[in-house]
């Protein structure tokens, strides 16, 4: 007999899925997974790690990169360096970007 005020658990469909990451140091490979299914690389967003900033002074952080039309004397700041992170706070904000923010496609509720 269970103890008393053991009710069934009902696992959440939501909550059961779990983070794939992969913080590489040109991208970023993201997806979430299910239980007992092997994640598949096409099932992973791909997110350039990187912030850049235009010669109008326009700061794109990651994704926002693909929205950019002139790639002309554009400065890339990269967080990572022969596998270390050396700026935290510039992966920081890419994470925060691309993983918490409201309008981010790959969102994660902690």
């Amino acid at each position: 007999m269970p103890p008393k005020g053991w009710r069934k658990h009902v696992p959440d469909p939501v909550a059961a899925k779990t983070l794939v990451l992969d913080n590489g140091g040109y991208t970023i490979k993201a997806g979430l997974s299910l239980p007992n299914t092997k994640p598949q690389y096409d099932d992973c967003k791909v997110i350039p790690n990187c912030i850049a900033r235009s010669r109008d002074k326009r700061v794109y952080i990651a994704s926002q990169i693909e929205k950019c039309t002139d790639f002309g004397e554009m400065g890339f700041r990269r967080p990572v360096e022969r596998g270390f992170i050396v700026n935290w706070e510039a992966e920081k904000a890419i994470w925060e970007h691309e993983l918490f923010d409201t309008g981010a496609q790959l969102r994660v509720r902690g």
